[in-house]
């Protein structure tokens, strides 16, 4: 009986445990699948933030997870991540579709100067998977017997992409489009891999584990690579501040620096150092820059090989030797608009763009006399009390709000004065206005003024203003007015009050978008370059404009 009763024991507890264990599965179970979908939207999170940062535009994050190997680690040097792997491609000059050569591996150093080519057989251009054979056309910059070098940068991103809509190709493939695409001067593929790469507009490398970028080259008859890439010291140079770059439609850098102040004693040596290694060019920004306030040329009139300018007359002021432009900042960079609603009132008859710098002063410093601030307060007498008008006085008072630059009594609650503004502030005043006032004289560059004219408001200059003149067309009547002083000024504020509310007496913004804007800017200045210095700056495949 004792073994019996044993025997019946243990099986309740055996009985006991097993339904103690039933009980406890769906509770692991619930546990273990909670926390798969933890990893699971932890992982997304973080591939989703790291696609946005990424210029992961057009993908999912699954289709992410197809490209990626999410545990990978970062390549030892031993596997090779150190050392630039290049892949020549040799392109004939005849015409029509250009043959291309099967390419041949090649070991690059870091500073890919001496590749030597080699000749294999050559055969068909490959067509592009899934897609109609590509004609490959002959890159502008290529001369005959060029060659095209495909530089590996393991680790790198190329960043932004030459395909409005994204298309993924093994790399073969890819560099058969790249070829036959203007924008295209990179590719970039999954780190390791040759498939799911895509087709790159910029190749300013950025270090990405995840990622390697194919960068387009050409190499000389010589087998050297002739470089696209901008000074080893550029980017050092830019942190100066006359120092200031130009860039292609896509964004990439050129080996050209636009110099638009005078410079200290420091950047004179830098400047001395690197211009035969970079191009230099003056451009027309700041105050009587590269005059003095007498109008009479300094040293920077002659040091620069070129000049963008904003001068009349700049054979009187510039030697034989100096190539010219007339050409400012402001021509670039407009902002888009509509065209003027003549339905909606204006709510301020103008709208004067100061500067806050010396308000403590009642305006009397060098921003004062940079705006010209005496000459206003003379012309808001008549404004205000003649012809009783309603204004804006952008950055007439100081930072905290609390003091602003004297106004004449007859303007008393008639001009609204403002701190400093944003651009979008500033905009919102500006298109509410009839038009702009500029009375400055020592401005070389003012923005504001082809600003006005692309939100389609015309523009009440003073006619010696030293940069800027040209955006009032006195061809066409249909951008604004001149004033010369006090004599005249009458006559051409009674003209753009009585023209500015009737519909298509002027047309500022159909003007300047027709003369400005980094359309029309960036193609003139890519024409001055290539017409002038063509032999010391090359430029990137596919370039259409140079911007700055």
């Amino acid at each position: 009986r004792k073994v019996a009763r044993r025997s019946v024991s243990l099986m309740a507890r055996k009985k006991s445990s097993s339904r103690s264990w039933r009980n406890l599965l769906p509770i692991a179970l619930g546990v273990l699948v909670l926390a798969s979908l933890l990893v699971f939207f932890f992982v997304v999170l973080v591939y989703s933030d790291e696609l946005k940062q990424h210029g992961g535009a057009g993908q999912t994050v699954l289709q992410h997870f197809g490209q990626r190997n999410l545990f990978a680690l970062k390549p030892s040097p031993s596997q090779g991540a150190s050392v630039d792997e290049a892949v020549v491609y040799n392109v004939k000059a005849d015409a029509g579709t250009e043959a291309i050569e099967e390419p041949t591996a090649v070991e690059d150093t870091a500073d890919a100067q001496n590749v030597e080519e080699a000749a294999p057989e050559v055969v068909a251009a490959p067509e592009v998977a899934e897609e109609q054979p590509v004609k490959i056309a002959q890159p502008e910059a290529a001369i005959a017997s060029s060659s095209i070098t495909w530089k590996k940068h393991s680790g790198k991103s190329c960043q932004g992409y030459a395909e409005e809509a994204v298309k993924e190709r093994n790399l073969k493939d890819s560099k058969v489009a790249c070829l036959a695409t203007d924008t295209c001067v990179a590719i970039e593929c999954p780190h390791g891999s040759e498939n799911s790469c895509t087709l790159r507009a910029v190749a300013n490398l950025v270090v990405y584990a995840e990622s390697d970028c194919f960068e387009w080259m050409e190499v000389n008859q010589d087998g050297k690579i002739i470089s696209t890439r901008v000074h080893p010291e550029y980017n050092k140079l830019l942190k100066e501040y006359p120092f200031q770059q130009v860039t292609t439609q896509t964004g990439n850098q050129v080996n050209v620096i636009l110099v638009r102040s005078q410079m200290s004693t420091q950047q004179k040596k830098m400047y001395e150092k690197y211009k035969d290694e970079i191009l230099f060019i003056g451009i027309s920004s700041m105050n009587d820059y590269p005059l003095d306030a007498d109008m009479k040329c300094t040293e920077f009139c002659e040091i620069y090989p070129a000049f963008l300018h904003m001068m009349r007359e700049p054979e009187k002021k510039f030697s034989a030797n100096v190539k010219t432009l007339l050409m400012s900042q402001s021509d670039f960079s407009l902002p888009d608009f509509p065209p003027r609603d003549y339905a909606v009132p204006r709510k301020y008859d103008f709208t004067f763009s100061g500067s806050d710098c010396d308000v403590h002063t009642d305006c009397n410093g060098w921003c004062g006399w940079s705006k010209n601030w005496s000459f206003v307060k003379e012309a808001l007498v008549m404004m205000c009390g003649e012809f009783n008008l309603h204004g804006v006085l952008v950055a007439t008072k100081d930072k905290s709000g609390r003091k602003a630059c004297s106004i004449p009594k007859a303007c008393e609650g008639k001009m609204t004065q403002t701190t400093y503004l944003d651009q979008k502030d500033y905009f919102n005043y500006l298109k509410q206005s009839r038009f702009a006032f500029l009375p400055q004289v020592h401005d070389a560059s003012p923005r504001v003024s082809s600003q006005a004219l692309a939100l389609d408001v015309p523009i009440l200059m003073n006619y010696h203003i030293h940069g800027g003149w040209k955006y009032v067309d006195q061809k066409t009547n249909k951008t604004g007015e001149f004033f010369h002083d006090m004599r005249d000024f009458r006559q051409s504020l009674e003209k753009i009050l009585h023209n500015a509310d009737i519909p298509g007496k002027y047309e500022p913004r159909k003007w300047v978008m027709e003369n400005y804007g980094n359309q029309h800017s960036g193609k003139r200045l890519l024409d001055f370059v290539l017409e002038h210095f063509s032999h010391r700056v090359k430029l990137p495949k596919g370039t259409k404009l140079l911007l700055t």
